[in-house]
């Protein structure tokens, strides 16, 4: 009897054992499969979902200082009746100097300047970006004639050369641009100033009274009183737009020149880039709040930006 059990025994251990060398088998397998076939899969959410449909003020996507706050459906409202339509029928009646006014009343701002307040066109993204350069170049301010370029050297400017340096590395050349409509149109520019009726192409677009006058045959004229509590107000005053400040209300002659920065102060108040004899060199200041407005004007026309 004990003997058939030990037999009996004998018989069923290979089995366990087999079974054993089955599973390790198996895991040995699977190992295998995971390492040759293993792929790392990734999931992303469609960029699409973080796009917003709604066209903010520039202000809102410029990297700067703090901004105003702004009302965005009012935007929105507004920016929806922008059309190249709309834009046409604005501009009619301007024929002598294709020029709109926007002075006076909120209410009657053209919608040329509406919709660049909402969205910069391409030459005025150009012109920002070439003004916000100019505090860090190391420009001084003083007064030289240069008869042979016109344009200043590098370093030495007057107010009006932020402008003119500006507008004509970005393919507007003021000293041309003047000169010939100062040409075809003496009539139209304040010659007594000079004592002359014959335009210097090499310094009369530095003048400031005769730059003031080009912009105001040329370029969109837009409100000169500044609302820092009026939003649509707010949104007339865009980076690049071209800015004269009264310092003597008797004498024209001293107003200074500067341009809209994409900065603003903690109080929500466009900066502006100028130099004069008392900042000493290029600066970016709160301007608006301290000098009253002159002029203020968008160059190119906005008829032009493509």
């Amino acid at each position: 009897m004990e003997t058939k059990l030990r037999k009996l025994h004998n018989r069923k251990k290979p089995k366990y054992s087999f079974i054993i060398i089955l599973f390790i088998v198996l895991a040995a397998f699977q190992v295998w499969t995971l390492k040759t076939f293993y792929k790392e899969i990734k999931f992303e959410l469609p960029k699409v979902l973080f796009k917003s449909e709604s066209n903010f003020p520039v202000s809102e996507i410029t990297v700067g200082k703090k901004t105003a706050s702004v009302d965005i459906k009012a935007a929105n409202a507004a920016s929806t009746q922008n059309d190249n339509q709309d834009l046409a029928s604005t501009q009619t009646g301007s024929t002598e100097n294709n020029n709109v006014s926007a002075t006076g009343d909120s209410t009657q701002t053209t919608l040329a300047s509406d919709k660049n307040a909402f969205e910069l066109s391409e030459i005025q993204k150009k012109i920002a970006l070439r003004l916000m350069k100019l505090p860090d170049e190391g420009i001084v301010y003083k007064y030289q004639a240069y008869p042979e370029t016109g344009y200043p050297n590098e370093k030495n400017w007057i107010s009006t050369d932020v402008v003119s340096v500006v507008l004509r590395d970005c393919g507007y050349d003021l000293m041309e641009l003047i000169y010939k409509d100062m040409s075809e149109h003496t009539d139209a520019y304040p010659m007594d100033k000079k004592g002359t009726k014959i335009p210097d192409k090499k310094s009369d677009f530095r003048v400031v009274y005769f730059q003031q006058k080009f912009f105001q045959r040329n370029a969109l004229e837009l409100p000169i009183e500044f609302k820092p509590d009026d939003p649509a107000n707010l949104l007339q005053w865009q980076p690049g737009d071209i800015v004269y400040f009264q310092i003597d209300a008797a004498n024209p002659g001293k107003d200074v020149a500067g341009m809209i920065s994409n900065h603003k102060s903690d109080k929500g108040i466009p900066l502006v880039i100028m130099i004069t004899g008392d900042l000493g060199k290029v600066s970016e200041v709160d301007a608006l709040s301290t000098l009253k407005v002159s002029g203020h004007y968008r160059y190119p026309y906005p008829e032009l930006n493509k």
